[in-house]
């Protein structure tokens, strides 16, 4: 009885070590996919002649993903924003833009929710394109702030605004649900490692995911980044941008095994760099260093 019960325990354990998944974006038509992003940043940065100064920001975005069709690529999804909120504080003033908001803003800003935006996703769980915003994607906001603000403060606020639609972030919300899968089956535990060149950084993402557990439809995994500066990137002309950007972080994701959407992730990063501002034919160059935490969420 005892060699029986032995027996058993090496084939449990045979199977578990054979255990594997293979992981893939696979939406089905009719399904949303819900995703929210919780982001809290905290920067400092080092004024010459005043010290250091911090500035907190905090942001939710949501948005639902939809399949419109399969294409070469992999799928041509729709996604619409839900919700958008920021709040930015620092030496004693304070800024909120809120879509669920009752002032002239948010109610500009909440003209832009549930307007379809369209991309393209690969079966490995990558954005691999995105379709420009068009002009008019912004009307009906800045016919909103034209009930209440003169011609330049209108123009300032819709600057802002098309800085918060940007393609860049409208990415951001809607990759947060997504995690970049290798092309093979996994088994259980296994290590990949993804590198990606950041133009908006000038820098080098480098981040090793490690699969630790699958329980049932959910796969769980680890990931561990490191960022750093990019020695070819493109010199940004931008007024202020960051350079030599460096650090590291790490994040928990538990992803859906069948559809291979993001269930709950939260993470943290640490950053450090120089900001340059360039003004009147000058260039000041500042130290800072950012803390990141993020949480994802797939709420139905």
């Amino acid at each position: 009885m005892k060699r029986i019960v032995s027996l058993f325990f090496v084939f449990a354990t045979l199977s578990l070590q054979a255990q594997s998944v293979t992981l893939e974006f696979k939406p089905v038509k009719g399904v949303e996919y819900p995703v929210s992003m919780e982001v809290s940043q905290a920067t400092t940065i080092r004024v010459p002649m005043m010290g250091e100064m911090t500035t907190q920001s905090d942001q939710i975005i949501s948005a639902v993903v939809t399949l419109e069709r399969e294409v070469e690529q992999g799928y041509l999804v729709e996604a619409r924003l839900t919700r958008m909120t920021i709040t930015a504080s620092g030496q004693g003033q304070s800024q909120v833009f809120d879509s669920e908001g009752e002032d002239i803003m948010g109610q500009a800003i909440k003209t832009m929710m549930g307007k379809p935006l369209l991309m393209i996703i690969s079966r490995k769980g990558e954005i691999v394109e995105q379709m420009p915003v068009e002009d008019t994607f912004f009307t009906q906001a800045d016919e909103t702030l034209a009930t209440q603000y003169a011609r330049r403060r209108r123009e300032t606020a819709m600057q802002q605004i098309k800085s918060m639609f940007s393609q860049n972030a409208i990415k951001s919300v809607v990759q947060a649900g997504l995690t970049k899968f290798p092309d093979r089956a996994l088994a259980i535990p296994s290590v990949w490692t993804d590198e990606e060149n950041s133009e908006e950084l000038g820098a080098i993402i480098t981040v090793q995911q490690r699969l630790t557990e699958l329980s049932g439809n959910r796969a769980t995994l680890t990931a561990k980044s490191v960022i750093m500066p990019d020695p070819v990137a493109k010199k940004s002309d931008a007024v202020q941008r960051m350079e030599r950007i460096s650090g590291n972080g790490e994040a928990t994701t538990v992803v859906d095994a069948q559809s291979g959407w993001v269930i709950e992730s939260s993470g943290s990063q640490s950053l450090s760099g120089d900001l340059v501002v360039e003004q009147g034919g000058q260039s000041q160059t500042m130290a800072v260093t950012m803390e990141i935490k993020t949480k994802i969420t797939s709420a139905r």
